[in-house]
């Protein structure tokens, strides 16, 4: 038995050795390195995700970014003192300092504050890496641009009747983008395409270089029912993909104007815009924040003598928030309008896509922090 344990520390001794005698010279160039000299050595930052070239900038879009450092030999070195600096306070990091790992690495979060709080004419940042207590340093430039704009049509539209939005932001330095889907097969079926669609939106920037996370949305009609009724669904908590959604005489609590349409068009999303339809009576009730997410800014803005949805029918007033009005047009509520049909025309519904006063109040919301909503009221 004595004999048995003698072996069995020997073997363990012989392990040591053999184990020590292969590592001894990483051992020794880690000792020498972090106690004695870091002169022979060499940092680099770069993105963890080396495919990014530009950020979007607002604080959820968090990037990460690698510090490695070498000797002169090209060797891993574990266990130094890294500390990263954003040169101009342009946002935050952390850890601000860190140490590297076995492999010579370490990680450390940028995030970004909202584009409109970094300063006017500025687009970028500076990130420093250096070794502590040394002049060894590398510098990695973070490129900043705004949060991508999607547009939501309504029914019976499509993308082309934001082109002279489109245009406006776009001359404004922002990226747009409109989703088109059948807007006849209902507000979930849309909901689903619109989930789909910001998921591929988020692949076609990053094969572009840019890093996005979420997209401020700008949504007119029942397209911002389609926005309420995905980032109410429980799909939404994973995706967590919309900064901001800015309503443009959207009927939150239907449209008295469905019925009439319904002689016209008879199809699910007809059904959805009625006052008395279950979207209203019930889905949105069970929804998150019964269905408007207070993890989103939200803007409300409507056209005076709107002719698909009154102001009563616009209101987001259980939510606490404001609904800014615009006068684009005359009054076109007439008897005879009714009974024809014309009043579906709706030129003071479609004309807030035209104005100059509501792009530039659009504008002035992408550039500010909006209301979040606040805790529904039962």
């Amino acid at each position: 038995m004595h004999s048995t344990r003698k072996n069995i520390i020997l073997i363990m001794m012989i392990l040591i050795v053999f184990i020590s005698f292969i590592h001894f010279e990483h051992i020794y160039s880690f000792l020498y390195h972090t106690f004695y000299n870091k002169d022979g050595l060499s940092i680099y930052i770069s993105f963890a995700n080396t495919q990014i070239r530009s950020v979007s900038s607002e604080p959820s879009n968090n990037v990460y970014l690698k510090a490695m450092v070498k000797d002169s030999s090209g060797k891993p070195i574990p266990n130094i003192s890294i500390d990263f600096i954003n040169s101009d306070g342009t946002g935050d990091i952390k850890p601000k300092t860190s140490k590297t790992n076995h492999l010579g690495e370490c990680i450390a979060t940028y995030i970004p504050p909202y584009y409109y709080d970094i300063g006017a004419g500025k687009t970028s940042v500076d990130i420093t890496a250096s070794i502590t207590g040394t002049n060894k340093t590398d510098r990695l430039q973070v490129d900043l641009v705004p949060v991508p704009v999607v547009f939501v049509h309504g029914y019976q539209e499509g993308p082309g009747v934001f082109d002279n939005l489109n245009e406006y932001l776009t001359s404004k330095g922002f990226s747009c983008s409109s989703i088109s889907y059948d807007s006849t097969q209902g507000v979930e079926s849309a909901s689903k395409d619109l989930n789909v669609f910001l998921h591929q939106q988020k692949k076609d920037f990053m094969n572009m270089g840019i890093l996005v996370n979420r997209f401020d949305l700008i949504t007119h009609s029942m397209g911002g029912l389609v926005a309420r009724y995905y980032s109410g669904s429980m799909d939404y908590i994973k995706n967590d993909d919309i900064n901001k959604i800015i309503f443009l005489s959207v009927p939150h609590k239907g449209s008295i104007l469905a019925s009439i349409a319904e002689e016209y068009f008879n199809d699910r999303s007809i059904k959805n815009l009625m006052p008395d339809d279950e979207l209203f009576t019930k889905t949105f009730a069970g929804m998150i924040n019964g269905g408007l997410n207070k993890s989103i800014q939200v803007g409300n803005v409507l056209s005076q003598y709107d002719e698909v949805v009154t102001e009563e029918n616009a209101s987001l007033e259980e939510w606490g928030i404001k609904t800014e009005i615009f006068r684009v047009g005359d009054n076109s509520f007439t008897v005879d309008n009714l009974l024809s049909g014309d009043i579906l025309h709706a030129p003071n519904h479609k004309g807030i896509l035209n104005n100059k006063r509501v792009f530039d109040r659009i504008f002035e919301m992408l550039n500010s922090n909006l209301s979040h909503p606040s805790n529904v009221k039962k």
